[in-house]
Parts: C-alpha cells; structure tokens; sequence
C-alpha cells in the first residue's frame, strides 16, 4: 500500500507518461541489471587495479570515519570488505559504535578488529545517534583528510586512490566523487549520479554532492564537523557550511560509492523530516535572508530582495510593433514596479550587437532580455529571475522555456547533456533535476535577466560567472533559431 501511494504521487508530480518511463528503467535496472553491465564497463580492469597498487600517490594518512548503530552482519562485513579491497593502502578505518545491542555487530567488530590493524573500533556507552557518533570518530582520526562513510554502504575498490589522486594534482580542501545505488540485498545497482563541478545555486536546492565526501581534516573540525537538529540532512548542512569557507573544492567525476537502498532508512521512511532539516540549513547559513520549505517533495527557496530596484526589459524582434505588443503582454501578464522598456528592433544576424548596445545604454539596476516572439506564463516571473540574478558572481538566470504543449525546448545548457528537450513540462528527468533550480552552462537572449554589472556581453565568454536555471519560472517560446544563440558562445 505504501508503495501505490508512492508512486501515485509520483505520477502526479511527473506526470503519468514519464512515471511509466521510470518504471520500466527501473524495472530494467533491477530485473535485467541493465546498469550493471555498463557498470562492469566503466570499472577499473584488474591490470589497472594492480597498476594502482604499485603506484601510490603521496597523499598520506585518509580517515575513514563510519558511525555504527545496530548495523546488519551482512552489510557491515560488505563494508569492511570493499576497504580491505582499496587500492590505496595508507588508510584508517574509524568504526564508532554508539552502544550498539545486537550481538553480531558487536562480535563482527571486534572480531576484524583483530584480524585488520587498520580497523579502529570504538563501542561508546550511548547511541549519540549520526552527527554525534560521527564527531566522535573525527576527533579520534590522525588523518590529513577524512572520508565520510555510511555503515551499510560500499566503496568501489578505486575509490580512496582517486581520491589521493586529486589530493596530490590539486590540493583540495573537499572532495566529492560520483555515486550509484544498489538494491537493500546488494544484488543489483542502479540510477548512477553523474554529478556536475562545484554548483552553489545547485547545492543549496539539493545535496547532490553527498557521498564520497572527503574533507581535510583541518577544515572539518575547525567548522565544528556535523551539527545536530540535522537529522536526514546533516550532511547537507556540512556542505553548505563548508562551501562557505572554501572554493577549493575537487569533483572526482568516477562512481566510487554505492549508497545501499534500504527501506528504513530516514530519507525513506521520514522524507518531510530530512527536507525540513535541508530547509533550515539553508534559512540559517544563507548570506542572503531566504524563506525555505518543501514543497513537492522538493527544498523550495524564496531569497529576500530589495523592492524599489530598477529593471529594464529588452525586448527584440524584426518589427516594432511585435515588440510593442510583447511589451503589453509583458505587464499584463507579470507587472512590475520601476520597469522600463527599450525596444530593440533587429534581425537574427544583428542580434547581439544590438542587445550589447542597449545593454551599454542602460541605467536599469536588472536587465531582462525577451524574444518578442514569446509569452511569460508565471504571474512571479521576475521575482523567480531576481532572486538569483540579484548574486554575485551570476551572469544570467532562465526560466524554463516551453512550447505550446508544455514540453521544454530549453533550460539552459550543460555541457555533455542533452536530456531535457522535448521533456513535459513537471516531469523533471534525471534525479528530477528540471523540476529544481541549478546551475547551468549557458543561458539564452531568447529569456534571460541579470544584474546589470554582472553582463558578459553576448559573443564573449567570463569562465568566472555562474548560470542559473529556474523552473518557477516558465516562457513560452518556440523559435529555436533564438534559443540556440549561446550568449558566451
């Protein structure tokens, strides 16, 4: 029964065509093993196994942290099994259990204690439960980095030698690596996580850097490690905590950790509690004051801004009189305070000499770029684009572009993806990444705002500006010619 009502709200937040989809990746995944057999590809062969074995790099001591509860035999000794395997040999292993009762943890514990010298075992007298058993373990590591790990999960046998990998090429302060899922009995894994390069926006929407994550142990415990009240997103916390005191953050683009899907896990069995928690990091760490709940199953986040800001529209088009028109539709559809328009009367080809003039001219504190061709569809359309235009460091925010059948034709582009054209409107793709606000490549003219001393003029490219995508936000447009302008091209 819980089940049925999973997936019936999943149908309706994604819609029932792209839930159906789901199920039959998922039911390939995990009746055929169709991740698997790619996963075998991309794992390491054992010739390069054994070449890592012989070439270790200088990275030094890595800690590997574990809080233990009451954990299954079984899944512990997979654990304990996937280090021993690593390649990388100057490793320590922390298991802190926090008063575990079961006999056969207890006894599994002490028991490869023993046998393996780079195993530490801690029984605690109480359960200080995950933030606190885990702080416990960091103050007992003698590592220069320290890896966070699950007691019921596995590493890839690869995993801490790319990490001392990245270590001695770019001397991070974190670093987080790609991830996959397998079934609760270990039989199958699946939804592999390709993740993107450090995303701010990104992150605080969603903890996607999760697992793998290692840290220098120095910036760990000077940010006071896990925090508690974070319970099913204590890690998220640490990682907006940490990026706020670092940039120099590593991504290991390699699946090195299996997060194992267990059914009384808390992001399971609690999702409201871990999304609440998420919220409230980011209502208590923002820089910016932010009101954060969930909604849909989703961290929804509102950025204060200040009100009597001046924006001005750009709207362009081959004829005046569509851009006059777009302009009508514009403050019926969305109005706004303080707006002015300039209408910037221009064909394709002198497109982005004409928008980098009028954006010269300009004295608007936000400018707001439009094809007159197109219509917004959200009543809040400028307070969804200037609640993150208004960041430093932002070159342009998009909202989701759709055509007249609600289906995406753009949000923005991502270098090596091309999964979101022709996908409805709410259904979300992979990891329901269109369904959350995240950082993107590269926006279009087609709808785009920024801050005014924020623009890249169209046809230059400034590698240190981020891109925004938000899907409360949403233009219908349907000229690809216009949406396929990259403006750092």
């Amino acid at each position: 029964m819980r089940n049925w009502s999973r997936l019936k709200q999943y149908a309706d937040t994604h819609g029932v065509g792209y839930t159906m989809r789901r199920c039959a990746e998922k039911a390939g995944q995990v009746v055929l093993g169709t991740w698997d057999r790619q996963r075998r590809k991309e794992e390491p062969s054992g010739a390069e196994l054994a070449a890592q074995r012989t070439d270790q790099p200088p990275a030094g001591l890595i800690s590997v942290v574990i809080p233990v509860y009451n954990t299954r035999e079984i899944f512990l000794r997979e654990l304990m099994d996937s280090l021993q395997a690593q390649t990388y040999e100057n490793w320590e292993a922390i298991f802190y259990d926090g008063g575990s009762d079961r006999a056969e943890t207890v006894a599994l514990l002490d028991r490869q204690a023993k046998e393996e010298p780079r195993f530490r075992v801690i029984h605690a007298g109480e359960n200080l439960r995950i933030a606190g058993n885990t702080n416990a373990a960091i103050a007992l590591a003698r590592g220069e980095y320290i890896a966070l790990c699950d007691h019921d999960d596995v590493l890839s046998p690869d995993a801490l030698w790319r990490m001392a990998e990245a270590i001695c090429r770019d001397h991070p302060d974190l670093l987080y690596s790609d991830e996959d899922m397998m079934t609760e009995n270990g039989r199958r894994h699946m939804d592999p996580h390709r993740k993107p390069d450090f995303q701010p926006e990104t992150l605080a929407a969603d903890n996607y850097m999760s697992h793998l994550g290692v840290i220098r142990a120095e910036l760990l415990r000077e940010a006071g490690g896990l925090r508690e009240g974070y319970d099913g997103s204590q890690d998220h916390e640490l990682y907006l905590r940490l990026a706020q005191r670092t940039h120099r953050i590593t991504h290991v683009p390699y699946i090195l950790y299996t997060w194992r899907k267990v059914s009384t896990s808390l992001s399971r069995t609690h999702l409201d509690q871990c999304l609440w928690a998420g919220c409230r990091a980011n209502m208590d760490l923002s820089p910016i004051p932010v009101t954060a709940v969930p909604v849909d199953r989703r961290i929804r986040l509102w950025y204060d801004f200040p009100r009597n800001i001046r924006t001005e529209a750009v709207i362009f088009c081959s004829e005046e009189e569509g851009c006059r028109a777009a302009l009508e539709d514009l403050e019926a559809q969305a109005p706004w305070p303080n707006l002015t328009a300039t209408l910037a009367v221009t064909d394709l080809e002198g497109l982005r000499e004409t928008l980098n003039q009028a954006a010269a001219e300009s004295t608007a504190d936000y400018l707001l770029f439009l094809d007159a061709a197109g219509m917004v569809e959200t009543r809040h359309f400028f307070r969804e684009l200037l609640m993150y235009a208004q960041m430093d460091g932002v070159g342009g925010v998009t909202p989701v572009v759709v055509d007249r059948k609600n289906r995406i034709t753009f949000g923005g582009w991502v270098k090596g993806r091309n999964d979101q054209a022709g996908l409805r409107n709410g259904a979300g793709g992979p990891r329901d990444r269109m369904n959350k606000v995240h950082n993107v490549d590269g926006v279009s003219p087609c709808c785009m705002m920024v801050r005014r001393d924020q623009f890249v003029p169209f046809g230059t490219r400034d590698p240190g500006k981020r891109y925004v995508y938000t899907p409360h936000a949403a233009f219908l447009c349907e000229d690809m010619a216009v949406i396929g302008m990259a403006p750092e091209a």
